[in-house]
């Protein structure tokens, strides 16, 4: 349960992280919303998925 714990605190802190690391623009329109939101569940997924893999052997 702690692992799961883990790997859902990695991927939302990595998909936080993504989302607000911007350079003081804000993304108005819709597409580049979108496209910010899809880049930041993206990084966040890795993050996840990184923290399980060195989870794996404990």
């Amino acid at each position: 349960m702690i692992k799961l714990a883990l790997v859902l605190l990695a991927g939302y802190a990595g998909y936080k992280v993504a989302y607000h690391s911007e350079d003081g623009r804000h993304y108005g329109k819709v597409g580049d919303r979108t496209l910010r939101t899809s880049l930041s569940l993206l990084i966040g997924a890795l993050a996840a998925g990184i923290t399980y893999v060195a989870l794996l052997r404990y």
